[in-house]
């Protein structure tokens, strides 16, 4: 009923499913390690063809960066807990930790796979992951991780908007990040504070 009414997926292999939601401590050998592998996989390649398609203009960092964050233990064990209902998960334990929802999210995208293809796990995880996302990617604050990057490692972070171009009605801001000195990344904005952000987002990818 879950899987029909909740997620628009209907079995035809109903002992995946009964292993994707099966817990070790229940079953060493009968659980939903190996369907998470998969779905890992599976998940790991939606996500960037999504994004691929979706974003022409980003370039490799910072499509690694969205991914990252996309397919992040927190945001799938955020989406994991709303979505799969505690009672359908067979296990031995005390309590569910966050990770085992993620966990089996991941374990559902494998089985949905195995039973259905591609395309059907793909729409499942543009409908449950990709467009319910518990991380705004627009709001990421890459400025303020790499500023974070920079305490913990004891770096300078220094910005110059070194030009800009343009109207005054649609100016674009030309800013370099500099790391100890030394150029690390640059990018143009519709304003200063957007042009860092585009600079950060790159020099996360680069210093990681």
């Amino acid at each position: 009923m879950f899987l029909k009414k909740n997620c628009n997926v209907f079995p035809t292999k109903e002992k995946i499913y009964e292993e994707a939601f099966t817990h070790s401590s229940l079953n060493k050998l009968f659980n939903y390690e190996r369907l998470e592998f998969l779905g890992d996989a599976v998940l790991n390649s939606i996500v960037s063809e999504y994004l691929y398609k979706k974003s022409p203009q980003k370039n490799e960092g910072s499509l690694s960066q969205q991914r990252s964050i996309i397919i992040g233990r927190k945001n799938l064990n955020i989406i994991g807990k709303n979505l799969i209902p505690e009672k359908i998960i067979k296990h031995n334990l005390k309590t569910i930790s966050k990770n085992i929802y993620g966990n089996i999210l991941e374990a559902l995208i494998g089985a949905i796979y195995l039973d259905s293809g591609y395309y059907k796990a793909r729409t499942f995880v543009v409908k449950k992951i990709l467009t319910n996302q518990q991380v705004d990617l627009k709001n990421y604050n890459y400025k303020s991780k790499i500023l974070e990057w920079s305490q913990k490692n004891n770096k300078k972070i220094c910005f110059i908007n070194s030009c800009q171009k343009g109207p005054d009605h649609n100016k674009q801001y030309f800013v370099e990040l500099y790391v100890d000195d030394i150029k690390i990344s640059e990018s143009w904005g519709e304003s200063i504070k957007s042009a860092e952000q585009n600079s950060s987002e790159i020099a996360i990818k680069i210093v990681n």
